[in-house]
């Protein structure tokens, strides 16, 4: 099968750092040429990179805030490659417009991966939509948007380093804004005397400013920024659990399943995807405010590590996930 995935271009493909959802196109492009399909990216790819897929840069550089000349040019790119392939794969929104026209032009399935919230325009456009979490197709459905399936999204396990010892220390990671609850992982740590590890982008400077740079002291509550995946894991791997206070509807936190890889629990709050994520009692615990987080950091120690590993292999794996998209493309193809 050949497989044509448009990514984002504000962010490099396969991530430097930060980027949640281009590293969900890396894994799956490299699972499936694992699987003998041929794969080609649209998108930016770092400097010197080396892909293990066919990889086209539709721009030179990043660009942060694509304007209507930038998203002509993608779709156009999109349009002219779309042709040698069974299957396009979008993981961009605003690139669907151009789905209608590759479907009656080239008469290919087209499909959107809905990583973020869909904007009014996703239901006025017919082309099959997936789903990253049970969560998010209730919510969907509930705003009379159909999707057509659910996959999750996935890790490759074999880069996660899997450890049973864990040290002194919780983290938190991604980004640490207001809706992610950066504040209350903080206050929780300070609260029952923890010490805790906060890696990533701090994305709004003034909330940084005023409720999580006051606490830095680089002893008890230490702030990493944005690091590379091999140091990621490495504190992921040794902490004695991930700490996920997030305060919105989130159809995916990956964080989630880097920190369940390495063996490490999750103790988060129920919201969105969390509760599918996390097996309350096994594989972490769901609680319902700071006071619950701080008491369930006391039985960590409790949880079976191998549990964490297991339901990422079984649910969150990039076998997994290359799997359920392999079986929908080739539906797909069968329903033209």
């Amino acid at each position: 099968m050949r497989v044509l995935q448009a990514s984002h271009i504000s962010n490099y493909t396969p991530p430097i750092g930060y980027g949640g959802i281009e590293l969900i196109v890396d894994t799956l492009a490299k699972e499936l040429r694992l699987r003998g399909h041929k794969v080609l990216v649209l998108g930016v790819k770092p400097p010197e990179a080396n892909t293990q897929y066919e990889f086209i840069s539709v721009f030179n550089k990043l660009v942060k805030k694509p304007g209507v000349i930038h998203k002509l040019k993608y779709s156009w790119r999109l349009l002219l490659e779309s042709k040698d392939f069974d299957v396009i794969h979008l993981h961009v929104q605003w690139l669907s417009p151009v789905a209608t026209i590759i479907k009656k032009l080239r008469s290919k399935p087209v499909l959107l991966t809905l990583h973020a919230d869909p904007s009014s325009l996703i239901s006025r456009i017919n082309i099959p939509l997936v789903a990253i979490s049970d969560s998010q197709r209730r919510r969907l459905k509930g705003r009379g948007i159909k999707v057509a399936t659910v996959i999750y999204n996935g890790v490759d396990v074999d880069k996660y380093p899997f450890r049973l010892e864990k040290e002194e220390f919780f983290v938190y990671l991604g980004r640490v804004d207001e809706t992610k609850g950066a504040h209350i992982a903080v206050e929780v740590a300070r609260k029952c005397d923890e010490k805790l590890v906060i890696i990533g982008p701090a994305t709004n400077p003034k909330y940084f400013e005023l409720y999580i740079k006051p606490f830095i002291d680089n002893k008890s509550i230490i702030y990493l920024g944005e690091v590379d995946f091999k140091t990621k894991v490495d504190y992921l791997s040794r902490a004695k659990a991930l700490l996920y206070p997030v305060l919105y509807e989130e159809f995916f936190g990956i964080a989630m399943v880097e920190a369940l890889a390495t063996g490490t629990p999750v103790i988060g709050f129920p919201r969105g995807s969390v509760v599918e994520m996390v097996r309350d009692g096994i594989t972490g615990y769901l609680v319902g405010d700071a006071e619950e987080m701080c008491k369930a950091m006391k039985h960590v120690d409790e949880l079976d590590k191998r549990e964490c590993r297991k339901d990422v292999e079984e649910k969150f794996s990039s076998k997994a996930m290359a799997e359920k998209y392999e079986r929908f493309y080739q539906q797909l193809i069968q329903e033209l």
